[in-house]
């Protein structure tokens, strides 16, 4: 079953939904920049594993200290999670190589 909310504490990329997740009726992801001092800069991406191919919703998008980005369907957050699909990664810092958390929330 897919984990649809995420704490996420480090620069690692971090796999949101795994391929097979079957999440595909998404209806909007919320990234909360949950540091008390830094903007986190995010970058949301689709993973196609056959091809080794990222298809980016957002790359470098700055989160003010406190701020929330909204990703919406029509952002392109429809996507095949199947397994013939894609998996959505995350990776978060604050412009250079510090991590800065956020809390995401995936909606269906």
């Amino acid at each position: 079953m897919a984990t649809l909310l995420h704490n996420i504490t480090s620069t690692t990329t971090k796999e949101l939904l795994a391929l097979g997740d079957n999440v595909s009726a998404i209806k909007s992801i919320v990234v909360v920049n949950v540091d008390s001092s830094n903007a986190s800069y995010v970058d949301i991406y689709l993973f196609d594993k056959s091809n080794n191919a990222s298809y980016y919703l957002t790359k470098g998008t700055k989160i003010h200290k406190g701020a929330t980005l909204v990703l919406k369907a029509n952002d392109g957050v429809v996507f095949n999670n199947s397994i013939n699909g894609y998996s959505l990664r995350i990776q978060v810092d604050n412009g250079s190589t510090t991590a800065v958390p956020v809390d995401v929330i995936i909606s269906q």
